[in-house]
């Protein structure tokens, strides 16, 4: 028998998913785990499903604080060693608790975390590709992590404490919460461990505009922000020295495409840039291909072209504002004291 969890599971207006994902950890869970939900602000049957299911139910009942502080809320009443973070929208495997928590055992980490499977329950083609791009970085990224997710994800519970927990003063609502304790984990000398046997199916239903708008807004910008102000490191995940050749490749064939149209000899320059960018994407598509039709794959490698050309754009608007503003506050004390002067 394994340390005993707790587990915690943020949820909002969550009716449609919650039933199964608590169904779920009910059957992946050993009796001498707890189960605990935070409700935060539902309008529909949450608490009545997590009734149901016998979790212990902490409720706020104002405007919804956003699932890094129903994070929290819940480690504060966890009883037991470790405390597992799972999204209300996961059906997380029978094996995922096991998985985890051996892993902690074994290499005495502060953390670890999971991925989501390659069975995405919408059929919506935006949905498969967020899920799979997910699944794909998450089976592939090295298992000595500097970052953390939450979506399947467990901590030490007096690590955790001693952290500060999720910022959910900066992170009032789902963004990169779970990132930016696991940077603070790892500078304070914890490690975090990546378990990709440890899955679940996401049940998200994403839409185009979702998709754009979590990746810049939720993720890449607050990401490229931490990175601008050196907290965190580039080369992990999403941001391993693959995926940043890969974006660049993508902005050359794009910027090449278009100075190709006033001169045409730039287009053999982009047609190779193109033909990189794509066997560099192959092994991605060969996962997406084991799920899907050719006309999904075709849309799926579009869309993958279009994520590394907003996140690219994305992270260079930031870069350069910052390098204006430091500009602009190297300049200013100098006019400050010629205006002073002159007077």
């Amino acid at each position: 028998m394994r340390e005993p969890v707790s587990v915690v599971v943020p949820a909002h207006n969550a009716e449609a998913t919650i039933t199964p994902c608590l169904a779920a950890l009910r059957i992946a869970m050993q009796t001498n785990d707890e189960l605990i939900l935070f409700d935060d602000g539902s309008t529909d049957a949450t608490c009545q499903a997590a009734e149901h299911a016998g979790a212990r139910i902490l409720t706020n009942s104002s405007t919804p604080k956003g699932p890094a502080h129903g994070r929290n809320r819940g480690a504060e009443l966890a009883t037991r060693r470790y405390v597992l973070f799972v999204d209300a929208d996961v059906i997380i495997h029978r094996d995922a608790i096991d998985h985890l928590v051996k892993e902690l055992v074994r290499t005495g980490a502060a953390a670890a975390f999971g991925s989501y499977d390659d069975h995405p329950r919408s059929r919506r083609l935006p949905a498969i590709y967020a899920n799979l791009r997910h699944h794909f970085v998450h089976q592939n990224g090295s298992v000595e992590a500097t970052t953390f997710w939450s979506g399947i994800g467990i901590v030490d519970r007096e690590i955790f404490r001693l952290s500060g927990g999720f910022n959910d003063v900066l992170f009032p609502f789902p963004s990169i919460e779970d990132v930016e304790l696991g940077m603070r984990l790892v500078k304070s000398g914890h490690k975090i461990r990546l378990v990709p046997e440890a899955q679940g199916t996401h049940w998200k239903d994403w839409t185009l505009w979702r998709v754009w708008h979590t990746d810049v807004f939720r993720r890449a910008l607050p990401w490229s922000r931490l990175i601008a102000e050196g907290q965190l490191a580039q080369a992990d995940l999403n941001l391993a020295g693959k995926e940043r050749l890969l974006a660049l490749l993508a902005v050359l064939v794009l910027s090449t495409a278009a100075i190709g149209i006033v001169f045409q000899p730039v287009w053999l320059v982009s047609l190779a840039a193109l033909a990189l960018y794509l066997l560099g994407i192959h092994p991605f598509l060969a996962v997406v291909g084991r799920r899907t039709d050719a006309l999904h794959l075709v849309g799926i490698a579009g869309l993958h072209f279009c994520y590394h050309l907003y996140a690219s754009a994305t992270y260079a608007s930031v870069m350069l504002t910052r390098r204006v503003t430091g500009l602009f506050r190297l300049v200013s004390p100098g006019r400050r004291r010629l205006t002073r002067s002159m007077e």
